[in-house]
């Protein structure tokens, strides 16, 4: 009762509560940046109608598309453009062979072990087409094109054997259950124990040596360097392919005849036939020679070309190809080689004088340099595995530190040759400079004797790239 009066008094009637107003979302067609205009502390975040927008990437299930798509494109251009076949090819030429070589202080040791190596070397392959030394080009030209080589050593009547196996062929799904990364089989801490090879066979991690220019040490798998530069040689060679249709446009006839052609009939008012179609009874085909085209001679060999009523000689402007072409595949060369780690002035032979020539191939060594030291992870395993089946099969000695081994690498770059040699003896006799390092950038050996000192060696030279089993 006493509530129901004051409610009739107003005494409990509630103070409505006033909502907050909603805010007003953005469209969802209209991009966020349109809606909400903000620019960033960060110039590279801030969003550009006029820029190419930068896709995300870099997640795992895009990862192997990724790496199999560019591998494919790398290969293509590889067996298509000259241009990228002579830039791996430099590479190659400039960082093998890496020629393995005993290092313990055992000179006669030391003879028998390079003698056993060289002799394996001749027959390395698993398959009998090359030497030990074409399996590392072969593996070098993996490299740039797949982004990686997988080398399997099979064991063949107690000696190892190179089996360079193509890089698509190591593949399995990834699965974080199972611990497989896009081929590659990992322990509980992530470190590889095994590749799976054609998805159904597990190849044990001792067996492969996987090489690859490991520039981010996160990933399982390597990818092609020719990535970066793939686009501009595509385009490069669009722009030659379009350049030669032009220039043989313009050096072809630039003329055509315009016009209908009357229609004759034959000497019994049958329509003359058009070359090609089945003769009527009662016509004669020499009535379709008057309506054959004219040849190239007959129009450019100074006759003069007798043309039916009602057609006209027609002359047809043909654009001569822009001299700067050539500038622009120039260019785009440069930037596919840059994307390699190679000075574009190196690869392009341009005119430089010395002072910058020396700049050029100082940069082009340092990446050879980084290509050698990934070829000599091939040559070191293959050192230990070959001098360790000598040792087993009673063909070599053991010897203190057999295991160690020295490298015979490619010639250093140079243009002064002769002035550096004398150089270079100057600093040796002075001790500024070690024969060591001497013979070593003349691509040559170096041995201690018995008490008469350092010697360098010029054997073992460069190796043919062929020989069988």
């Amino acid at each position: 009762m006493i509530r129901a009066i004051r409610s009739m008094l107003g005494l409990d009637v509630p103070v409505p509560v006033r909502r907050a107003a909603r805010p007003v979302q953005p469209s969802a067609r209209v991009p966020k940046e349109t809606a909400e205009p903000f620019r960033h502390y960060f110039e590279a975040l801030n969003v550009m109608d006029h820029r190419t927008p930068v896709p995300a990437g870099g997640t795992s299930w895009l990862a192997y598309y990724s790496r199999q798509r560019l591998g494919q494109i790398a290969r293509w251009l590889w067996d298509n453009s000259g241009m990228v076949y002579y830039a791996t090819d430099l590479i190659a030429n400039y960082s093998t062979p890496m020629i393995p070589r005993a290092a313990t202080q055992d000179r006669k040791w030391n003879e028998a072990a390079n003698a056993w190596f060289d002799d394996w070397a001749a027959r390395a392959d698993f398959y009998g087409r090359v030497d030990f030394y074409g399996l590392q080009r072969a593996a070098s030209f993996y490299v740039d094109t797949d982004g990686e080589a997988f080398i399997h050593w099979v064991d063949l009547d107690g000696l190892p054997q190179v089996q360079l196996v193509d890089c698509w062929r190591i593949d399995k799904r990834s699965s974080a259950q199972d611990l497989v990364d896009d081929g590659v089989q990992l322990d509980a801490v992530g470190r590889p124990v095994g590749y799976w090879l054609d998805q159904k066979t597990l190849l044990p991690g001792n067996t492969i040596t996987h090489l690859a220019e490991w520039d981010r040490s996160t990933g399982s798998r390597g990818l092609s360097p020719i990535r970066r530069g793939s686009n501009d040689m595509r385009d490069g060679q669009d722009i030659k392919g379009f350049q030669k249709v032009l220039s043989k446009l313009s050096t072809t006839l630039t003329a055509v005849i315009q016009g209908r052609i009357p229609v004759q009939e034959g000497p019994f008012g049958v329509p003359a036939i058009v070359r090609g179609e089945a003769v009527p009874a009662g016509s004669t085909t020499e009535d379709n020679e008057t309506q054959r085209s004219y040849t190239v001679a007959e129009l450019l060999a100074g006759d003069i070309p007798v043309l039916l009523e009602g057609q006209e000689l027609k002359q047809v402007n043909t654009p001569s190809a822009p001299t700067n072409n050539i500038e622009v595949i120039q260019f785009l060369a440069g930037s596919f080689v840059a994307g390699l780690g190679l000075p574009p002035a190196f690869y392009l032979d341009e005119k430089l004088t010395g002072p910058n020539q020396r700049a050029v191939n100082g940069k082009a060594q340092k990446r050879f340099g980084k290509r050698k030291a990934v070829i000599s992870r091939l040559s070191r395993d293959a050192w230990l595995r070959v001098i360790a089946a000598g040792i087993d099969s009673g063909r070599l000695p053991a010897a203190p530190g057999w295991e160690r081994c020295d490298f015979i690498a490619p010639a250093e770059l140079t243009i002064d040759v002769g002035r550096e040699m004398a150089q270079e003896r100057e600093d040796v006799a002075f001790g500024l400079m070690t024969r060591r390092d001497h013979y070593g950038a003349r691509g040559k050996m170096w041995q201690r004797g018995d008490g008469s000192g350092v010697r360098g060696t010029g054997l073992h030279p460069r190796p043919s790239q062929g020989g069988g089993r």
